[in-house]
């Protein structure tokens, strides 16, 4: 039986840390750039700031999407006021009370007037002075079906023959199938953008725990969870952050215990045990047989990359050209076809013995191992992100790749999200300027 979550005693102590690593917290420094969380945020922001009308961000429970709501939130201005509606057992008419609370109405719960009126009244009100009123609501595909049906309403609203309300909608990947039912028809007109926010593959979580340990404090964090307990925390979490933070806490928790100095094979196992995810863990056996797999694979290997991209196959592509084109175009040598991909995306270089990637211009950008690039010499297992297709480069030789003096980031600028490790407050979300409703 699965162990329930109880308070415990802060783990920070025993191991000289300033912080809880694993808390759910709000602290800004504790926020770990993925690419595609940054990529989430900036569909949020386009989705807020261009003509569209009904933005929708899907993701397993635990992914991070109240967080990313909170940080998407935080950096807007006088020209946007918010309404966030979270409760998922709540009625219709409660449904439009929550929204008017807290576009700033005080009203009673049992105040008679007419809620779809004066909210009506309030949108135009908004629009006619150049506001844009966004609406977020949470754990959408949780809702009764009254309570849609009044969001299907309030997406209706004009003033002046325009639709006045931003809508985002937040939930579980079932918020998809509700969104495709004929009631929901009006609402979902066209093609609704949409964005699907997956979990941390094993790269990624290894990044995502040395990242929370050092917000903490931890001077090394290797030293604190070594790195040897990483494919067993990615596999028996599924990259979840939420269930990373779970089973990363209970570890510190029963290394404390035994009185070591970091987390233990020992600790982890009880850790797993305790919340019942034994079926998920790696056998010994198989990290063995990967070992002598890896042991037995030539030492030349060929440079390729490896694409993943959500509902495509995966697929690989050998590096033996002089220059490899990516983009959406027909004549490119790694097609990616997607709105967010430009016809000429980016090039990549053979460079004597390296491989050189470079920005064509782009209108998104490219991500490597979350920051915004220009130009970068690469180096084996770097996690390039184009659009919403996943790279990996794969080339041993590149591992000791000599640091490229020309290498560039690409600071912020209108469009894009901030790269990992800018800091600057309002600096993640510069996404340019305000279109006319339309």
């Amino acid at each position: 039986m699965t162990a329930p979550d109880v308070a415990v005693l802060p783990i920070t102590t025993g191991f000289g840390l300033a912080a809880e690593p694993f808390a759910d917290t709000a602290n800004e420094s504790f926020f770990f750039p993925s690419d595609q969380h940054l990529r989430a945020l900036e569909f949020m922001g386009h989705s807020l700031w261009t003509k569209a009308r009904l933005g929708v961000v899907t993701a397993e429970h635990g992914c991070g999407k109240s967080l990313l709501i909170s940080r998407l939130l935080k950096d807007l201005d006088e020209r946007v006021v918010v309404a966030t509606v979270q409760r998922e057992h709540i009625g219709p008419r409660e449904f439009l009370l929550e929204i008017l609370r807290q576009f700033g109405f005080a009203l009673a719960d049992d105040d008679k007037t007419d809620r779809r009126r004066l909210l009506e009244r309030f949108l135009a009100h908004q629009a006619s002075t150049g506001r844009l009123c966004l609406l977020v609501v949470e754990n959408a595909q949780s809702m009764h079906p009254s309570v849609l049906e009044e969001l299907r309403c309030l997406a209706t609203i004009q003033h002046e023959g325009v639709r006045v309300l931003k809508i985002l909608l937040l939930g579980q990947p079932a918020l998809n199938l509700v969104l495709e039912s004929p009631r929901m028809a009006e609402l979902v007109t066209g093609n609704v953008s949409r964005f699907s926010l997956g979990a941390f593959s094993e790269d990624q979580t290894a990044a995502y725990v040395a990242h929370r340990l050092r917000a903490a404090g931890a001077a090394n964090p290797d030293a604190l969870m070594p790195y040897t307990l990483l494919p067993q925390i990615h596999a028996c979490s599924l990259g979840v952050p939420a269930n990373v933070n779970r089973l990363c806490t209970r570890a510190l928790i029963h290394a404390r215990e035994e009185g070591a100095s970091l987390v233990t094979t020992s600790a982890l196992d009880k850790a797993i045990e305790d919340l019942d995810w034994m079926r998920r863990r790696l056998s010994l056996e198989n990290a063995v047989l990967e070992q002598q797999v890896a042991s037995l694979a030539p030492t030349e290997t060929q440079a390729k990359l490896v694409i993943t991209a959500q509902g495509e196959a995966e697929r690989e592509v050998s590096l033996k050209a002089d220059r490899i084109l990516v983009g959406r175009g027909d004549e490119a040598d790694v097609r990616i076809d997607s709105v967010f991909i430009s016809r000429y995306h980016a090039l990549i270089v053979r460079d004597g013995n390296r491989h050189l990637l470079l920005d064509l211009g782009s209108t998104n950008g490219l991500l490597v191992n979350s920051r915004r690039i220009l130009r970068r010499a690469l180096r084996h297992r770097d996690l390039i992100q184009v659009g919403p297709a996943r790279v990996m480069y794969i080339n041993e030789q590149a591992n000791n790749v000599q640091p490229d003096p020309g290498e560039t980031l690409c600071f912020s600028r209108p469009g894009f999200p901030a790269a990992a490790g800018e800091e600057e407050p309002a600096t993640l979300l510069a996404f340019g300027r305000l279109d006319p409703l339309a």
